[in-house]
């Protein structure tokens, strides 16, 4: 591989952890194996090179065939392109392998059979992770009603002003989006941590510029926080003990030269707008009961009404409300413990079933998509699967306030990794 790395130059790039080894860099691909050789290279035309083994690139197939006449076709999914892949064996740790196209040789490779390749992490089931569970908002409470399981918005527990985390792009303490109590078997820190707050950037509003970015948002040493960027916001992840989960609500800080956040300083109505907030068990039923005129009817009423309830509350007085987070086993679901990947291929050896491929809505695994958010199972991303472990929590836009562009986010419990696509 070093060999490799400096015949390659600049053009040299690191194999991911996913790759198992594999790089391809235009017309050259090989795979590099555990101990740091090349298990595998493949050229294709245009990439010049000397004959290998007396084959050369655009040699007639017929050509080939007179210089090996044993040479064996193996099966390919190329051959639905044209392609007719060979091989021949030239000992017991090199074959050699030739690809045809229109009759001519236009790849030559060599592999070694015996290698042994890096395999990518969580690439199997991992049978200890035994259930997978929904979690679903109820109706906001005075946080002094601490909730069993957790809540989404107001105020973390045992995070105080000296803890908070605070945006290293505009210098404001970042919003807490939601703290859950995690069953056992997501307990991935230990079981001494059971609980997670996340707390999320600024995602409403443009922020005022400030000349506090860089003095408040420096990581701190702590080893139960994790900080994740993605799309130019910051996502700050806390592990919460026992006590700590069952502290004194924290607060904010107040920070010299930094202005005060929309989620501080509005009401929740105001901040998030209302179709991005989440609907009561009353509201829900106003909205589902219909009669001739009544939805204008209602909508009168309500204006006629004063504001009140947690949305129309000052933002400081919000925050001492969360809306209760209820878990519950989610019965049935074949992919617990079974990792989600992009390609079928890619879930052969965990034996994840997509929710939407031919197999998954044969079992009807649709029906697992109505949540707030998730722990493990099926996974229900807008666009590809994260290389995640099959340890993680799937969230709406509406758990915790956050604005994914109408799509959903993912946070790998063990790799502390959030992504989110719309």
């Amino acid at each position: 591989m070093e060999e490799l790395k400096a015949a390659l130059g600049t053009s040299w790039k690191e194999p991911s952890l996913q790759a198992e080894g594999h790089l391809h860099i235009e017309e050259f691909g090989t795979r590099i194996t555990a101990d740091g050789s090349l298990g595998e290279v493949h050229f294709r035309a245009p990439f010049e090179l000397p004959p290998i083994h007396g084959v050369r690139m655009g040699m007639p197939a017929e050509e080939l065939h007179r210089l090996y006449p044993g040479v064996e076709r193996i099966s390919d999914e190329r051959e639905k392109f044209g392609w007719t892949m060979l091989k021949t064996n030239q000992s017991d740790t090199l074959t050699l392998g030739v690809g045809i196209r229109e009759d001519v040789v236009r790849i030559i490779s060599l592999t070694d059979p015996t290698a042994v390749y890096p395999e990518r992490p969580y690439k199997y089931a991992d049978p200890s992770l035994t259930a997978a569970y929904d979690l679903m908002m109820t109706d906001p409470v005075d946080l002094a009603r601490r909730p069993d399981s957790g809540w989404c918005y107001g105020r973390p527990p045992g995070i105080d002003a000296t803890r908070w985390p605070v945006s290293t792009t505009n210098g404001m303490p970042l919003r807490h989006a939601f703290t859950v109590k995690l069953p056992p078997q997501y307990r991935t820190l230990g079981d001494e941590y059971v609980a997670i707050s996340l707390f999320v950037d600024e995602q409403w509003e443009t922020p005022p510029a400030s000349g506090n970015v860089g003095t408040g948002g420096a990581r701190r040493a702590d080893p139960r926080r994790f900080d994740m960027e993605f799309m130019d916001n910051d996502y700050v992840l806390f592990w919460l003990t026992e006590e700590e989960f069952a502290a004194p609500l924290g607060s904010p800080p107040a920070i010299e030269g930094a202005p005060v956040p929309g989620w501080l300083s509005k009401s929740p109505l105001d901040y998030f707008g209302e179709s991005n907030l989440p609907k009561t068990v009353a509201e829900q039923q106003a909205k589902s009961v219909f009669s001739p005129g009544g939805l204008a009817v209602n909508e009168l009423l309500a204006a006629a009404r004063p504001p009140r309830g947690w949305k129309n509350l000052p933002g400081t007085e919000a925050l001492d409300y969360g809306w209760p987070i209820e878990i519950t086993l989610r019965e049935d679901d074949p992919n617990v413990g079974k990792p989600a990947r992009e390609f079928r291929h890619e879930n052969e050896f965990s034996g994840y079933i997509a929710a939407y491929s031919e197999e998954g809505q044969a079992l009807g695994l649709e029906r697992f998509q109505d949540w707030h958010a998730h722990l493990g199972g099926t996974m229900f991303p807008m666009q590809g699967y994260p290389d995640f472990s099959p340890y993680y929590i799937e969230i709406s836009e509406i758990f915790g306030g956050f604005n994914f562009g109408d799509g959903v986010a993912q946070i790998d419990l063990k790799e502390m990794k959030l992504e989110w696509a719309c």
